[in-house]
């Protein structure tokens, strides 16, 4: 155990502070913890638009800077709704009721987070880089939060006690990182599992089908990934907060003695209730003494009442473990007649598994007697030449051989499958063109001409035109211009044709009148005759040829 004296030189142990962190969390009331979700889940789902917008759209270069300044805003937000909730633990922690909120308090707190907090984000990652003193630094900003509460203290005087309380106990901050670290790894996975697994389950019980249980590889982009770290952010940021509270607190009562404060406060009830009880304890022994006058005299009792007494004490089931163990009889009265049969049945398979093993010996020393030569008997008497010793190892040569022969096949059949594999042929499926789910990457390009020459010649035009079609997208992958999927609409390649193939004008021409020309006949009322069809293919051609 350390003493005072190393405990105030090193600190409490990191998982001392843990402890005193989910503690304080579970203490705090629901308003308390619903003022950091105030404050981080508009940050959290404002940078998850601004990831999912700045990576996906083509024009997002046009709302660039609007959307930065709405995610400072979003940021500051954050941070002074996060300084609230830090405060209320400190109150909670004190023991102190929580200090009203003035204007003036509040301009203070949003200036102090408005002016140090931005540094942050720009003196985190070269710290990071360093890789030492980044916990300095997180724990500075971390500081800054609880300290900067709007309390009457300039800019510099925070700074200075933040820094403060930034150097204390090194060691503890740095493990105290660590475990925050190892931790948040688990919790970033069980976020990422939940993810995936909520569209998966949601088709399956409630019927829900969507694009990520149609292409589960469609999750895995910048989108996901941020959704993941806003969830585990959401999760491990109230104990990062409530652990700051706790080291700010401890590194505090080193010079102001709070900690005794505290359990000053916590050992005041205490102290009133045991007071009251020894009162009570005082009257109830003294009430018989003042109304008699003289002490009251013994009641002699019977040895036999006496003996009985102890005997139903120790009979009682909380000291029957101090009994010595023996088995006890049982009572033909207290039992059922379920509870008769059972012990009949258990002591009939008792007796019928001592006369099979009894059968079972006798037959193995009977074997083992007649293959084993008789050492008593003369070689004369035996014989010549002794037949049951004869017999025992030929049964032996005749297992070895067995052996033997089971271990060359099992090393011919592993060297057959090692050497020899089973070659597969791949028989490319006609997919079925009726079925609204086919999609381009199914056939490759000339699979799908091949296809389409098939059903002309069948007379079956419409399927036709819809292969030629799927030939020409299957053609756009091929080029890289298009990302075949089976979440996506022809619209949606059409954006995309326009994004990537932006300097062929006649490329997304030709691809526009291809598709306008299959969505009048697949999905109109547009009859198809062989000169369209021709004219379809036509298209086709120069799609090819761009």
């Amino acid at each position: 155990m350390n003493s005072p004296a190393t405990r105030q030189r090193s600190g409490p142990p990191a998982t001392d502070v843990l402890e005193a962190a989910v503690r304080l969390l579970r203490r705090a009331p629901v308003a308390t913890l619903l003022l950091h979700a105030v404050g981080s889940v508009p940050c959290l789902l404002g940078v998850l638009y601004f990831v999912a917008d700045m990576s996906r759209s083509a024009l997002a270069y046009e709302r660039l800077e609007v959307a930065a300044l709405g995610m400072a805003l979003l940021y500051l937000w954050m941070k002074c709704w996060q300084a609230v909730f830090a405060a209320r633990l400190r109150a909670l922690l004190l023991e102190e009721t929580p200090a009203r909120w003035t204007f003036a308090r509040a301009f203070r707190l949003v200036a102090h987070q408005a002016v140090l907090q931005p540094l942050g984000l720009l003196v985190r990652p070269p710290a990071l880089l360093i890789t030492l003193p980044y916990v300095w630094t997180a724990t500075f900003f971390h500081n800054v939060t609880v300290l900067g509460d709007g309390q009457p203290r300039s800019l510099r005087e925070l700074c200075r006690e933040a820094g403060a309380q930034a150097r204390l106990w090194p060691r503890q901050a740095h493990a105290l990182t660590f475990l925050l670290f190892l931790f948040g790894l688990f919790v970033v996975l069980n976020v990422a599992l939940t993810l995936v697994l909520l569209p998966q389950l949601a088709r399956m019980f409630l019927g829900i089908e969507s694009a990520f249980t149609r292409h589960l590889g469609g999750m895995w982009n910048a989108t996901f990934f941020t959704a993941v770290l806003a969830g585990a952010y959401l999760c491990l940021d109230p104990i990062r907060k409530a652990a700051a509270v706790v080291r700010c607190f401890h590194g505090s009562a080193v010079r102001t003695g709070a900690d005794l404060e505290v359990q000053l406060r916590a050992l005041r009830p205490s102290l009133a209730q045991a007071a009251a009880l020894l009162a009570a304890l005082l009257l109830a022994a003294g009430g018989p003494v003042a109304r008699a006058g003289t002490p009251a005299t013994p009641t002699a009792v019977e040895p036999q009442e006496l003996g009985r007494s102890i005997d139903s004490v120790l009979a009682r089931r909380e000291f029957s473990w101090r009994l010595p163990r023996g088995e006890a009889p049982e009572k033909e009265q207290e039992l059922t007649w379920l509870g008769k049969a059972r012990r009949d049945f258990r002591a009939w398979l008792g007796r019928q598994a001592w006369t099979v093993g009894r059968w079972v010996g006798r037959t193995v020393r009977k074997i083992s007697d007649w293959l084993s030569p008789d050492r008593s008997t003369p070689d004369l008497a035996r014989g010549a030449w002794d037949w049951r010793g004869a017999t025992l190892y030929l049964l032996y040569g005749l297992l070895g051989v067995a052996l033997l022969l089971l271990g060359v096949m099992i090393f011919r059949a592993r060297r057959r499958l090692r050497l020899a594999p089973v070659a597969a042929q791949a028989i490319a499926a006609v997919p079925d063109l009726t079925r609204e789910d086919v999609t381009a990457d199914q056939l490759p390009e000339d699979g799908w001409l091949r296809l389409a020459r098939d059903l002309l010649e069948r007379g079956e035009l419409r399927l036709a035109l819809r292969a030629s079609y799927l030939a020409g997208l299957a053609h756009l992958g091929q080029r890289e211009l298009i990302l075949l999927a089976r979440h996506k609409s022809n619209r949606d390649y059409d954006r995309e044709l326009r994004r990537r193939a932006r300097g062929d004008a006649e490329l997304v021409a030709t691809f526009d009148r291809s598709l306008r020309a299959f969505e009048q006949s697949w999905y109109g009322d547009h009859e198809v005759t062989r000169a369209s069809l021709e004219d379809f293919t036509r298209g086709l051609e120069r799609i090819r040829a761009c």
